[in-house]
């Protein structure tokens, strides 16, 4: 497959996107990208026929084009509920229903406090039946899914391979996931998880570092607008940008081994009050 692009695929060179002659476009990612004795290949296959106007009713369902008000007001009814569990206070049915709503889902606090075993619980609500990459830097996270692709990324770039976050994110674009899962939200990956898997991806989960809710919006929006791409944005459009984004921003602390979590930020309820995510920026 390497040689179809002229490249060097192997534990230097794990990643590789190309086109074979049969007209597949085919994603390779080698050890160490992924955990030692595995190989995650992905297929996929472009039409390369062109079917005519006339036959649209018999390839598409077109029952929903024109429905954005029933849209609209299942989103308001999904919301009316996972407020009402909100305001109850009833964590694990509320976790339960972003994860069904396919909510985003930040989860913050210091080292040590609890982001990545409150994660690994979250994750074992998603349906069986999804298709499930990861993207790590050592294998802590817990995914009982069949259909998974744990990928590895090289921290500070001290292993051979040197792959980064952002290359992996860039691959699983073209993996066909129905989430990704991030360990840990950090600089090189901040502009493509937000433009690229939160919004193309939603239900998506990770964790950042952050005391409370708004130190967790103030390092995504810093590490988002530190990116090439993100500095050719206002503030202003970015905060939208990534108010629409993030739907709840969990933060977890540990006092002496007891742990808690903390004011949850829930943009439902936050729309509720009349904020954006940009009054949340202000209070960091």
């Amino acid at each position: 497959a390497g040689a179809l692009r002229n490249q060097n695929v192997g534990a230097e060179h794990p990643l590789c996107s190309t086109d074979l002659p049969t007209g597949h476009r085919l994603q390779v990612v080698l050890p160490p990208a992924v955990p030692p004795g595995m190989v995650s290949l992905t297929f996929r296959r472009p039409s390369d026929t062109v079917s005519a106007l006339s036959d649209l009713a018999g390839r598409y369902d077109t029952s929903r084009w024109n429905r954005w008000d029933k849209r609209r007001e299942q989103r308001q009814a999904d919301s009316s509920g996972l407020l009402e569990l909100f305001d109850a206070g009833d964590a694990v049915a509320f976790f339960g229903g972003l994860v069904r709503a396919r909510r985003n889902i930040l989860f913050c606090g210091a080292t040590g406090g609890g982001k990545t075993t409150l994660s690994k619980t979250v994750t074992s609500e998603i349906p069986r039946h999804e298709r499930i990459l990861t993207i790590e830097d050592a294998l802590e996270l817990v995914v009982p899914h069949g259909n998974c692709v744990r990928l590895l990324y090289s921290k500070g770039g001290l292993t051979v391979g040197g792959v980064t976050a952002d290359a992996l994110l860039q691959a699983t674009l073209r993996m066909r996931p129905d989430r990704v899962l991030l360990q840990e939200l950090r600089d090189d990956a901040a502009w493509v998880y937000l433009n690229e898997v939160m919004t193309g991806h939603p239900g998506s989960l990770t964790t950042i570092h952050g005391a409370d809710a708004p130190q967790a919006m103030r390092r995504l929006f810093n590490l988002v607008k530190g990116t090439p791409q993100g500095a050719a944005y206002g503030d202003d459009t970015l905060a939208v940008m990534i108010g629409s984004a993030v739907d709840a921003i969990v933060p977890l602390h540990n006092d002496a081994g007891t742990y808690s979590i903390r004011e949850v930020w829930f943009a439902d309820d936050a729309a509720r009050r009349g904020e954006v995510a940009a009054d949340l920026l202000r209070a960091a």
